[in-house]
């Protein structure tokens, strides 16, 4: 005769609440050290970025005896007197010529160099400047180039952004048409005087920085020492006012990262008052900064990567940034 067997006795419900209580404290207090590891990875990627880039200008340094320009033939700002330009326009970003030697030779192989990548080519800035408008250099649209703009570039973003790659359909910051431009969060330290058009040529020698529109430096102009010159840095892909660079074209303010401004200054005053800061989206075009935690990454012109912390004060940013202005210091 078989006997029944006695009935296992189930967890209560209060056992139930108290073992959900305790896994979902856990996960608590796991969570940040998940997102600890996951920016840590972020930013050493980030900065292995930066890293490909400075060894790219070097490389392209090697081969042409100058560095690169940070970009070329801008269109919006042609103007008369000292800051009279080619009148070539080809609104080239300068990011487009070390595609070679950031193993992007097929992407490289595909872009017109001679022609335009942008039809930028408007008088936004022409009422106060006396602008004498230059001529595009072919159509981008149908030269092929402004489809290629559209190619987002894994060593051009960083991890630790989350912001939208791509532009978005715009006349002022497209490449051309219907076409969409994809975005980079590392560009030359340049100067928002670029928006005037070649002001890097007439820049005194003391006030000058490696890079700028048509720039020709090579090693002997970088007297304050490679070591204490910054080269590349970090910016957000979302900005309050303007919009962030794209990698292969110069659009509308597109200029390039000036340290005069700091590191990580969210604030921006709209014509309605001031806006509530959002770390993460820069308050203005050309500024530089990024989502690690106190401050931005840069490449000097050594090819070495640092972090710098937005705490560092603008005197030393802009003596980083001038190339030969006699006070070299060094990186914090």
């Amino acid at each position: 005769m078989c006997r029944a067997q006695p009935s296992r006795p189930g967890f209560t419900l209060i056992e139930l609440l108290v073992v959900i209580a305790i896994i979902a404290i856990l996960i608590g207090l796991l969570l940040p050290a998940v997102q600890k590891v996951r920016e840590a990875a972020a930013r050493s990627t980030c900065a292995n970025n930066l890293k490909q880039l400075g060894l790219a200008l070097h490389n392209y340094q090697s081969a042409n005896r100058v560095f690169p320009p940070a970009g070329k033939g801008y269109g919006w700002c042609i103007v008369s007197g000292p800051y009279r330009g080619d009148s070539r326009i080809y609104n080239l970003n300068g990011l487009v010529l070390l595609l070679p030697y950031v193993e992007q030779g097929s992407l490289n192989n595909k872009i017109n160099r001679d022609e335009a990548m942008s039809p930028q080519n408007t008088g936004y800035c022409c009422s106060y400047v006396g602008n004498t408008m230059g001529k595009v250099v072919g159509s981008p649209v149908t030269n092929g180039n402004a489809a290629l703009m559209s190619v987002e570039l894994a060593v051009l973003l960083c991890p630790s952004d989350p912001g939208r790659p791509l532009q978005g359909a715009s006349t002022a910051y497209g490449p051309g048409g219907a076409f969409d431009g994809a975005k980079t969060n590392y560009d030359f330290i340049t100067s928002t005087n670029d928006f005037y058009c070649n002001c890097w040529s007439v820049a005194p020698a003391n006030a000058r920085t490696m890079f700028g529109e048509n720039s020709t430096t090579r090693f002997a102009n970088i007297s304050d020492g490679t070591s204490n010159t910054i080269a590349l840095g970090e910016t957000t892909l979302e900005v309050y006012n303007g919009r962030t660079t794209s990698w292969g074209y110069r659009g509308w303010v597109m200029t390039g990262i000036d340290l005069r401004y700091g590191i990580n200054d969210w604030s921006y005053t709209s014509s309605t008052g001031p806006i509530t800061p959002q770390p993460g989206r820069l308050g203005s075009w050309g500024r530089a900064g990024s989502l690690h935690t106190g401050g931005a990454q840069f490449c000097f012109a050594d090819g070495s990567v640092r972090f710098i912390s937005q705490d560092t004060d603008q005197t030393t940013l802009t003596r980083l940034a001038y190339m030969a202005d006699g006070n070299p210091v060094t990186p914090p």
